[in-house]
This record gives structure tokens, C-alpha cells and sequence, in this order.
């Protein structure tokens, strides 16, 4: 994963090291699962994806993923597609940076 600054954050226990990638893997998924949604107006998808994303971030200490949750719950709540859009191309831009090491 990269800090505020950028760089990597090493985490040494390689069991970690997996567990974080699994779950980086299973949230570039969730972009694919976004993107379909708000393609078919499926607000509730959004909303249920976004709970699950404000409720599973900060436990990897990633609370940027939890605040975009919150922000796809409220989104979807609203059904304000080009706010989803927004919030999906800054998902995507967050873990496109992330780096495990």
C-alpha cells in the first residue's frame, strides 16, 4: 500500500501481505460490480456494495475505502448517478496507487 506521501507501506507478515491483496483484488471487483449497477440503475446494488465498503475499509486500514463507501450509500440514497460515476473513478484511482510490499 502507498502513505499520504506515496510510498509503500511494507507490511512484513506475508500472511498479511495476502489477506490485503485478496482484499484489494475482491475491491477492484466491487468497481466492475459499481459500474454494471449504475449502468442499469440499480441503486440498491450501490447502496449495498458501499455499506459494505464503509463497513470493511478501516479494518485494513484503509478509511479512504470506508469514507468512499459512505459516499456511495449516500449517492445511491439520492440516486444521483453522476455523483457514482465521480465516487467509481476515485475508487478506481485509490487502488490503482496502492502497492503492497
Amino acid at each position: 500500500m502507498t502513505g499520504e506521501n506515496g510510498k509503500p507501506i511494507e507490511i512484513a507478515d506475508p500472511f498479511a501481505r495476502r489477506l490485503i491483496g485478496k482484499y484489494l483484488s475482491n475491491r477492484k471487483d466491487d468497481i466492475g460490480k459499481l459500474t454494471r449497477a449504475l449502468d442499469d440503475a440499480d441503486f440498491e446494488t450501490i447502496r449495498v456494495t458501499g455499506h459494505n465498503l464503509y463497513g470493511s475499509g478501516a479494518a485494513y486500514g484503509l478509511d479512504q475505502i470506508s469514507w468512499l463507501g459512505a459516499d456511495f450509500e449516500k449517492a445511491a440514497d439520492a440516486r444521483n448517478a453522476p455523483e457514482i460515476e465521480r465516487l467509481i473513478g476515485e475508487l478506481t484511482d485509490f487502488l490503482d496507487k496502492l502497492r503492497v510490499s
